[in-house]
């Protein structure tokens, strides 16, 4: 038994976490020595054993047992893994690869540990030459446009092994990949739509009224951090192979999208970065933790990192998803949970600001997860700590297990790249203060063995091979190094940092009878004040429930209701949109056929990628010149809302002319071909007179991301004139 007076590494009003034990309400985990955990719930004891690792894996060792133990809980587990193709399951209760598990995975610690499974399952998230998609709402692509995670997974690795061969191949693919999300994806700004990375269950994260047409049409600010990331990347890789002719537009679309998203997402009033913004362009306010992480670690938060970190809301168990918490949904999944994979992120981004004030309540939930379930689990209830409470969940789930091993190589460590150079930058907090070991660990031609004593981030001395050196080591170097790292402990006493609390939303506002010249809405429990939004602006705010409209455009408009409370807010919520007369059309369709030979039949049309189903032709219509929204009403039946790679895809064709594509996703549950509804709109500017209007299945910009399986059932087309 451990003595009570041992180091307390984490404290607070729902668990402690000592050198050996943690203890929290109704459970106690003990380890006995670094071999064996004990957890007791109530009556119920079970033990599980920690194998101590193969011969020639990356080992950390600390006098802090606890430290060991779940190192090495991680690292078996992450071996446990990986499957006799070579690639990594996403955990214990999952059976294949996944784009961004394995793309975040890589990044946080596996690439270290198993570069070779790393690079194998990256490697089988390539298809004819571009990143495959994750299933997601709407049949994934491009509903869901995250896929470009992979290149920091593949970056990381390149940084560790310096393979110009892989650095080749990355290039290629991740070109590809850009190249055929720019003939799909919207130009008219530098912002990618698509859904928020990883936060993948519509129910559970977006405003009630959202479909997955919604979805795919809005901007998520996680996901354009990593097209922004992507395109950096790519930049710099060939740079690297020493093609900066080529580099050099990438670079440029990367700063447009800096730009775009300091725009689009930093709320100069909330002093955060809201989560998403709907297709017309409102804020959704709530914070996304895994989206400020990446944006502090990439660098582009700049000036706004600290505020951005330390605004995150948690609970006592760690940050959640995102927050506040959506009040309607009780179970939890991505709402009302913590992941430990994002927790890893939230933590590293502590460490890039040299914050080991605000990192260790991240490590201290990650370690007392991994204590409390003996096994790094999927997830975790966010207001209880516990896992059972969710929708469903994993042992061994890769990335978490991942951002274990991460929380001690970037974190602890402090391991970086910089140029051409490997840097030693750690960040141990001063509950963590002890003597912690690297060893084994392969940086390309260098296999190194590096010891941190003491606590802090500042560096006190460096020695190499027993001589006086430099925590900067050039990636050139060759052979093996023994690094002894002494840290400089800061004078004044150093607390974990506090947090703003997090807590459930406020019910999205419901209309009440509005008029073109009067909004009204129904009372929220809880709100102090609205704001209203038209098109996307802000038209002001009121402590009332209704909005007199002085000046009804005389075009269509749409307007939106936020409620605001006094330290929580609600979803945006559906838009009332007010059709003045002559201002709204529906073309109706009238034959279909590579040539246009098959009449329609009731009214409605099955689109495919034959030939005679690939072409379909509406009855045409004459109109002012102006600015337009066009729709498709239609049916998308082939798999769930959820799930599944069948995302439809039409290329719309304005007399003759391509003017878009068009994503017809999943709307409807598999088989209930009786739903219709609306795409996302189409801006389109139209001169004065007679237009035709097609759909028209197109190869080019057509293939979906299951490449066989690209159909729906189409109804009228909708025009409505917008200011």
């Amino acid at each position: 038994m451990a003595s009570e007076r041992e180091q307390v590494l984490f404290e607070n009003e729902s668990y402690r976490l000592t050198a050996t034990r943690l203890v929290q309400a109704g459970l106690r985990a003990e380890l006995e020595g670094v071999g064996k955990l004990t957890i007791t719930r109530g009556e119920e004891r079970r033990e599980v054993n920690i194998p101590a690792l193969p011969a020639g894996c990356t080992g950390m060792r600390s006098n802090i047992p606890v430290l060991t133990a779940m190192y090495n809980l991680a690292a078996h587990e992450l071996l446990a893994n990986i499957q006799d193709d070579g690639t990594m399951l996403a955990g214990a209760a999952w059976s294949t690869v996944w784009t961004r598990d394995i793309a975040y995975a890589a990044t946080l610690g596996a690439g270290i540990l198993a570069p070779q499974a790393v690079k194998a399952s990256l490697m089988s998230r390539v298809k004819d030459g571009v990143i495959m998609q994750d299933t997601g709402t709407g049949g994934g692509w491009p509903i869901s446009t995250d896929r470009l995670a992979w290149a920091i997974g593949a970056r990381t690795l390149y940084l560790s092994e310096g393979d110009p061969e892989w650095l080749t191949y990355c290039v290629d693919v991740l070109r590809n990949t850009i190249a055929q999300d720019d003939r799909v994806l919207p130009q008219h700004t530098p912002l990618r739509p698509g859904e928020t990375s990883f936060i993948d269950w519509r129910d559970q994260s977006y405003p009630d009224w959202m479909s997955p047409a919604d979805i795919g049409a809005s901007y998520a600010f996680g996901t354009n951090v990593l097209h922004y990331t992507a395109l950096t990347i790519v930049a710099n890789m060939l740079d690297e192979l020493g093609r900066e002719a080529e580099a050099e537009p990438y670079r440029e679309r990367a700063a447009l999208l800096a730009e775009a998203i300091e725009q689009n997402f930093w709320s100069k009033a909330n002093q955060q970065y809201c989560m998403l913004r709907t297709p017309d362009g409102c804020p959704d306010d709530r914070t996304d933790a895994l989206a400020n992480s990446l944006a502090v670690i990439c660098g582009l938060a700049g000036e706004h990192s600290l505020k951005a970190m330390n605004g995150l809301r948690r609970s006592p168990w760690g940050t959640p998803v995102f927050t506040p918490y959506k009040a309607d949904k009780a179970a939890a999944y991505h709402n009302r949970t913590i992941w430990p994979f994002e927790e890893a992120f939230v933590m590293l981004a502590h460490a890039e600001l040299r914050d080991p004030a605000g990192a260790v309540s991240s490590m201290a939930a990650i370690l007392r997860a991994a204590m409390a379930f003996g096994s790094n689990k999927e997830n975790f209830h966010a207001q209880t700590g516990e896992a059972e409470h969710t929708i469903q969940n994993s042992d061994r789930q890769l990335w978490s297990v991942a951002g274990m091993l991460g929380m001690f190589y970037y974190g602890l460590f402090g391991l970086q790249y910089e140029h051409d150079n490997l840097v030693f930058a750690p960040c141990v907090p001063k509950g963590f203060a002890g003597s912690h070991w690297l060893t084994n660990l392969h940086i390309r031609d260098m296999v190194l063995t590096v010891r941190i004593n003491g606590y802090g981030t500042d560096i006190c001395s460096v020695r190499i091979n027993g001589k006086a050196g430099s925590p900067i080591i050039p990636l050139s170097t060759k052979g093996n190094l023994q690094i002894e790292i002494e840290l400089m402990p800061e004078d004044e006493d150093e607390s974990p940092a506090t947090f703003p609390p997090a807590q459930d939303d406020l019910p999205e506002p419901q209309w009440d009878s509005p008029t073109p010249t009067l909004l009204r809405w129904h009372p929220v429990p809880g709100a102090t004040s609205y704001y209203v939004y038209a098109n996307g602006k802000a038209l002001g705010a009121t402590p009332d429930c209704d909005f007199a409209i002085s000046r009804p455009a005389p075009f269509c408009n749409e307007y939106r209701v936020q409620a605001i409370g006094h330290n929580s807010s609600s979803c945006l919520s559906r838009p009332w949109t007010h059709y003045p007369e002559g201002c709204y059309r529906q073309l109706r369709p009238l034959r279909i056929g590579s040539n246009g030979e098959y009449e329609i039949e009731q009214q409605q049309a099955w689109l495919n990628t034959e030939p005679c189903t690939e072409k379909l032709d509406y009855e045409p219509a004459t109109l002012a010149a102006g600015t337009y929204e066009l729709r498709v009403q239609y049916c998308n039946a082939t798999a769930s809302l959820r799930d599944s790679d069948t995302c439809a895809l039409r290329e719309l064709l304005i007399d003759g002319e391509p003017a878009a594509v068009i994503p017809l996703p999943h709307n409807t549950e598999a088989d209930n071909w009786e739903h219709y509804s609306l795409t996302a709109p189409v801006t389109l500017r139209l001169k004065s007179g007679r237009h035709h209007f097609s759909l028209r299945y197109n190869p080019i910009t057509c293939t979906n991301a299951n490449g066989a399986v690209n159909q729906c059932m189409v109804r009228a087309i909708t025009l409505s004139r917008r200011a």
